[in-house]
């Protein structure tokens, strides 16, 4: 069906607790079932791992999308990975939890994610829930590149669920910015920024790099992230026909607020560049308000919501969309973030000035962290 054909879900019909329902527990739903798991190796997808490992002993198995490297075995990443803090009370709890997890060599910007037929037969015979978390999170990265990745990677693993016999959930993890026209984001699919086809005929010519063709397609849309997630979520809301599917669209994803570890996190992305480039000067000057709302919410929140909405799907019958967002109840904005910064014992305060003119920032920046930067 098209997108014009897909009804526009009210957000009272997309709750998580909507209608008298009589569920399992978490842990139960999971019990014999095989997962495949995408993104293991990135910031949220690690928690995905830890956290379905730990809290759902009796998984059957997780398989992993995971690409080759040179040097290294599959099984030798996988060691690798089990060797970060992040897993310590998951080896403590159940050592031998290794075990479950298996890796399928491929990449999701290949066609059929480049799996080998083997692997493919497997996942269509054993697997009933799906997690793709895997994505391109530069900005900035060409488009072609990008939808490449974020789009057609997301076209492989739902024709991968499209095939399950026994497919029972498939949670896609988007973005809350892949609308940021609207003020207020429903729980719903919007319109597409483009045409998905028109963006892929565009790509196909050898001038597929025309800003202004690129400005046009994107409208509103701040960078190519966020433009390709918008489409990724159309090309679900067309195409996921029979299958149980759960959209979640996180915020700024922070370090985890308890579990596995309180504070934990492994990446430069998000909040955590900005907090680090202020600390330490490099960033002195931002475009906005310190009354701008910074919308963080912490990793541990993401996973748990994707698990429990997977466990919930069946009871279903239509594509369902969440926002997983702080804003609304725990706003954080930019000046009251740089207060908290400057309680924290450090060997200098923190100072951001904020400004609305883009002329401004630029010479502001240019005398503020450029020139100290070149005399350091």
């Amino acid at each position: 069906m098209t997108y014009r054909q897909i009804k526009e879900y009210d957000a009272e019909k997309v709750t998580l607790c909507s209608g008298p329902a009589s569920y399992v527990s978490i842990p139960n739903f999971y019990t014999g079932k095989s997962i495949f798991l995408t993104g293991v190796t990135g910031f949220l997808g690690k928690v995905f791992l830890e956290k379905l490992l730990f809290s759902c002993n009796d998984i059957e198995n997780i398989y992993i999308l995971i690409r080759e490297k040179k040097g290294k075995t599959p099984l030798q990443r996988i060691e690798e990975l089990f060797d970060k803090p992040l897993f310590s009370r998951l080896k403590g709890k159940d050592p031998k939890c290794v075990k479950k997890v298996t890796p399928i060599i491929g990449d999701l910007s290949e066609p059929g994610l480049g799996i080998s037929n083997a692997d493919e037969e497997t996942l269509l015979q054993k697997v009933s829930v799906v997690f793709h978390v895997a994505a391109s999170v530069q900005f900035h990265k060409e488009l072609k590149e990008i939808i490449n990745t974020n789009v057609g990677g997301t076209k492989y693993v739902l024709q991968l669920c499209q095939q399950m016999k026994e497919i029972k959930a498939f949670v896609h993890v988007s973005t809350a910015y892949c609308n940021t026209d609207q003020k207020i984001l429903e729980e719903r699919v919007y319109p597409p920024p483009a045409e998905l086809s028109e963006v892929l005929k565009f790509l196909q010519q050898p001038q597929h790099d025309n800003k202004k063709r690129i400005k046009e397609f994107f409208k509103n849309q701040p960078n190519s992230y966020t433009f390709a997630k918008a489409l990724a979520e159309t090309y679900i809301a067309e195409n996921c026909g029979h299958v149980p599917t759960i959209i979640i669209r996180p915020s700024i994803i922070s370090a985890s607020l308890k579990e596995p570890l309180p504070g934990w996190l492994d990446t430069w992305n998000g909040a955590t560049g900005l907090i680090t480039a202020s600390y330490n000067g490099a960033n002195r000057v931002l475009l906005g308000e310190g009354s701008n709302i910074l919308d963080l919410i912490p990793v541990d929140f993401v996973a748990n919501l994707a698990i429990v909405a997977a466990a919930r799907c069946s009871s279903f019958s239509s594509l369902k969309v969440y926002n997983c967002c702080s804003s609304g109840c725990n706003p954080l904005t930019l000046k009251q973030l740089i207060n908290h910064m400057n309680h924290v014992e450090f060997d200098k305060n923190v100072s951001i000035i904020f400004t609305n003119n883009k002329a401004s920032l630029s010479t502001l920046s240019f005398f503020l962290q450029k020139t100290p930067s070149f005399t350091a």
